[in-house]
């Protein structure tokens, strides 16, 4: 807890400050008062409404992340110096203090960075996830949020997820364990993770950091994942030599993609053909005080500041050519809005009408219908009874039902008759390709989800 500032762990290291948090864990800088030096500390923070055996997979999960990195020694992963148990019996992590944010912290406060910059990077976590690599370990969610920065220095962290080689999993059958713009497809679809699926995640990464953003983005997690398995990044215009490196990385098929070996032999004659890198252009900001003028706006105001000539007829005087100049681009302006806000309605009561005529699937009952990103109509169907354990029984009635719609030419579930993602914060994603010449409105993508033991089904409708 936030409280927890000041607290001695172990006898030796105080807590000093909350350094950031997340849903089941929080990290500190703390004080070793024993060797005199500042290390970071994990924190397991578990909700009170888990059960007994998702609390010990959560603090197995903690152990297996103490375990991974501990196997481990290269400068470009995080060193593990210890494993303890508070007095409540919470697990804490010790480990080395990174000074510095990461990746996504960067990306973040200064958008997408220099192709030269990002193959820096690429080659020194492709050198660290090669030495977890051949140590049979796994990483599982390579992201811009588990890069770190010191200097010159990048460090892969956060093993929390890996599969170790020998280790039983820990993970639910079925249960999609990663982060869904960063997921290589093979995880989407429920599929072991392998080395191949961190270079993908690689690959990811490393176009997120030259463009700015991940490569499949979507209006929900569920949408995301979709894209993965389904949809082709668009191509990176910032890559510059990158580029072909990010496209040997990105194959759907994991045998198709890039190896360790090729990838940090291209990344390395990126790195040596690569021009160095030129120096930015200052940036120079400028309140107006008027709208941007056109050209012949400034033409006008660049004539009333000359010496003035002979007394000439003008028909208007330039105050009045300004004002009926602004008085047109105001009309534009608003009928463009007004036509693009009509063409977004219709947009939305086309897909809305569609949604409406939808049936509800055998035993369901619907609920809302709702606006959601893109114009689209989002109808939310529940199973009128807790089903508890026996919620993934369902599945199979929705996905009948989802085939039967026009213009949906197949239907994957994606391992939710498993039942282990329903419990996610986001529900079990469901894949639905579209016929290719089906133009009207159609279910575009829908998830499954339990809240408080009872089924939820949501389904998008649009074009």
């Amino acid at each position: 807890m936030d409280d927890d500032d000041g607290q001695l762990l172990a006898g030796r290291y105080r807590l000093r400050r909350l350094l950031g948090q997340g849903g089941m864990g929080a990290v500190w800088q703390a004080h070793d008062e024993q060797l005199g030096r500042d290390v970071a500390v994990k924190e397991l923070r578990l909700p009170e409404h888990l059960g007994e055996a998702e609390r010990q997979n959560w603090i197995a999960r903690l152990d297996r992340e103490a375990r991974a990195a501990a196997r481990l020694k290269h400068p470009g992963i995080i060193t593990v110096h210890d494993r303890i148990s508070g007095p409540d019996g919470r697990p804490w992590i010790i480990m080395e203090l990174v000074n510095g944010g990461s990746l996504a912290d960067l990306i973040e406060a200064q958008g997408a960075l220099t192709p030269q910059r990002a193959v820096d990077v690429g080659r020194q976590v492709a050198a660290a996830l090669g030495a977890a690599h051949r140590m049979g370990i796994t990483h599982r969610d390579i992201k811009p949020a588990n890069i770190l920065l010191e200097g010159d220095r990048v460090v892969l962290t956060d093993f929390g997820i890996a599969a170790l080689e020998g280790d039983a999993t820990l993970t639910a059958t079925g249960m999609i364990m990663g982060t869904p713009a960063f997921m290589a497809p093979e995880q989407v679809r429920g599929l072991p993770a392998t080395a191949e699926s961190d270079l993908w995640s690689l690959g990811a990464t490393l176009y997120a950091a030259v463009e700015g953003r991940p490569p499949f983005e979507g209006s929900a997690p569920s949408a995301v994942l979709v894209a993965v398995v389904t949809e082709e990044p668009a191509p990176a215009v910032r890559a510059g030599a990158l580029g072909p490196v990010l496209d040997g990385l990105l194959h759907k098929d994991p045998a198709a993609r890039l190896t360790m070996d090729q990838l940090q032999d291209r990344l390395n004659d990126v790195a040596l053909t690569a021009p160095p890198p030129a120096a930015a252009a200052p940036v120079t900001f400028r309140t107006p005080t008027m709208p941007a003028q056109s050209p012949a706006v400034q033409q006008l105001a660049s004539q009333s500041t000359a010496a003035p000539g002979p007394a000439r007829h003008r028909r208007f005087p330039p105050w009045a050519k300004l004002g009926a100049m602004t008085l047109v681009i105001a009309l534009v302006t608003y009928a463009g809005y007004f036509f693009d806000n009509r063409a977004d309605e219709n947009s939305y009561e086309a897909n809305r009408r569609v949604a409406d005529a939808l049936t509800a699937p055998t035993g369901f009952s619907r609920l809302t219908t709702t606006r959601i990103d893109q114009d689209r109509a989002q109808v939310t169907y529940t199973w009128p009874d807790p089903c508890d354990s026996h919620c993934a029984d369902q599945v199979s009635v929705v996905e009948e039902w989802m085939r039967t719609q026009a213009g949906v030419a197949r239907v994957d579930t994606l391992g939710a008759e498993l039942g282990g993602c329903l419990d996610d914060e986001f529900g079990c994603p469901l894949l639905i390709e579209q016929a290719p010449s089906y133009k009207d409105p159609t279910l575009q993508g829908a998830a499954l989800q339990t809240e408080g033991g009872r089924l939820s089904f949501r389904v998008d409708v649009g074009r």
